[in-house]
């Protein structure tokens, strides 16, 4: 009985689907501007990603709709996110390109996160990410075991920036010593306040950001890189730990895990929520032949725009049900962890 009165649910709400679909007029798009809300400032990564996509996406949809992007830093892309929560228009005509940390921003009782992530209309994201800690060459930090022995003082954004939410779980987990200074608006203001010698490194920054903003910094060897933010290592970087190399149990293997899910899903595009499913569909197909695009793939490749691993809407859906799905007693150490304020933004 039970199982016969959850396929009839799941039928109906596939009906319901379609009806919205078929609701949609082909040329919907036709004569309108999409505005995309970049959680961060220009020049940022959320900003090259997002005109990026603005430059190539329209010739994807049926009438051509104009694109524009729109910056909104602040609070490691919260502002953003809140925005397309609760103010953009559900239309289609708005959508954001904010932080994977979206993801578990309530699950992890995240300061000032007012949205639950399961009810955006998620479009996809341009590539999964790697997040890099790094020291500047003359500091005395050369590996990660040295931020095990003293304080390391590194640059952070908002209370949700994955530059604050990293270090401190890693501090809290496995005991390292960080020392977050916060309050930068980007990336892009850290890696000046690490050149003038204010601050000795990041606990975060994101390997597609530094190619587009700071390349040097790798290819001249001026930064040491100590540890890499995700689940997998980058080819590039094959004798440089990961997270979970640093836990000494299942537990805080467990806990890690949990955090750096987030990295998977590197910078998405959702809807805000309540945007009917036609549109939606619309523009997660739009989005996935764009990914295709030989134009944008080109153009990628020449301004040097890392596109590993892009994720489907559906595919940073399912990552977030399985987000959820975890033991309450791991969510509630890694919500811990990550401390008041500071679970889960940009």
């Amino acid at each position: 009985m039970l199982r016969t009165l959850v396929t009839a649910a799941t039928l109906a709400a596939l009906c319901a689907g379609a009806a919205s679909a078929q609701t949609i007029p082909p040329d919907y798009f036709r004569g309108k501007t999409i505005t995309i809300v970049a959680g961060a400032g220009s020049g940022d990564g959320y900003d090259i990603y997002s005109r990026l996509l603005a430059q190539y996406m329209g010739r994807h949809i049926a009438g051509n709709p104009r694109f524009v992007v729109q910056n909104m830093p602040g609070a490691g892309t919260l502002r953003a996110t809140n925005f397309i929560w609760e103010v953009a228009a559900k239309d289609g005509t708005y959508f954001g390109a904010v932080g994977g940390g979206t993801a578990t921003a309530s699950l992890l009782d995240a300061k000032n996160a007012r949205f639950d992530a399961r009810r955006f209309g998620w479009i996809g994201s341009m590539n999964s990410e790697v997040g890099l800690v790094l020291s500047w060459g003359t500091t005395p930090f050369k590996t990660i075991k040295d931020v095990m022995k003293q304080e390391f003082i590194v640059g952070g954004g908002g209370p949700t920036s994955g530059n604050v939410v990293f270090p401190t779980v890693l501090n809290q987990v496995v005991g390292t010593k960080f020392k977050v200074v916060g309050g930068y608006k980007g990336t892009g203001d850290i890696a000046l306040a690490i050149e003038r010698g204010e601050l000795q490194g990041t606990a975060s920054y994101h390997y597609s950001s530094i190619i587009g903003r700071n390349p040097d910094w790798l290819t001249k060897k001026q930064v040491n890189v100590l540890l890499q933010l995700s689940l997998r290592k980058h080819p590039l970087f094959p004798d440089v730990p990961l997270p979970a190399d640093l836990a000494q149990n299942e537990e805080q293997r467990a806990i890690l895990e949990l955090v750096f899910a987030r990295q998977e899903m590197g910078r998405p595009f959702m809807l805000p929520p309540g945007t009917p499913p036609g549109i939606t569909e619309i523009l997660r197909r739009a989005f996935d032949a764009t990914m295709r695009d030989p134009a944008l793939i080109a153009e990628a490749e020449k301004r040097k725009i890392d596109m590993n691993q892009p994720m489907t809407g559906e595919e940073i859906h399912a990552l977030i049900d399985r987000l959820y799905n975890w033991p309450q007693a791991i969510i509630d150490k890694a919500a811990q962890a990550a401390g008041p304020g500071a679970a889960g933004g940009g």
